[in-house]
């Protein structure tokens, strides 16, 4: 599977309002890597729903595509459709631990 990654993305590519692009996290940890996806995202994505295995965490509405398998899968589909994907990547050291602080923690102010 290739992927283009652009990290250079101007601030206009990034938050780009036309509707057959898509911004997309990759969140990579020291073992692998998952692709933050809304829910909405994964309905447009013919014939992804269904195929979604147990190893893409889903959390507040947003998928969790495991590498090896369902990215890939959403990727294809959505370029297929004529979507521009733009991923970014964040490393962090433990994607359960990620996933634990960002949804558990309560922001104060």
């Amino acid at each position: 599977m290739t992927i283009v990654i652009n990290n250079n993305m101007t601030l206009t590519q990034r938050y780009s309002n036309d509707t057959m692009i898509r911004n997309y996290v990759r969140i990579h940890d020291p073992g692998h890597s998952w692709l933050e996806v809304p829910i909405k995202d994964v309905r447009d994505a013919a014939g992804v729903w269904d195929s979604i295995t147990a190893y893409s965490p889903l959390k507040r509405h947003k998928f969790y595509l495991e590498e090896d398998c369902d990215m890939y899968t959403f990727y294809k589909a959505m370029t297929d459709k004529g979507y521009t994907i733009n991923i970014t990547d964040i490393h962090v050291d433990d994607f359960d631990a990620y996933l634990h602080n960002k949804y558990n923690t309560i922001g104060c102010g």
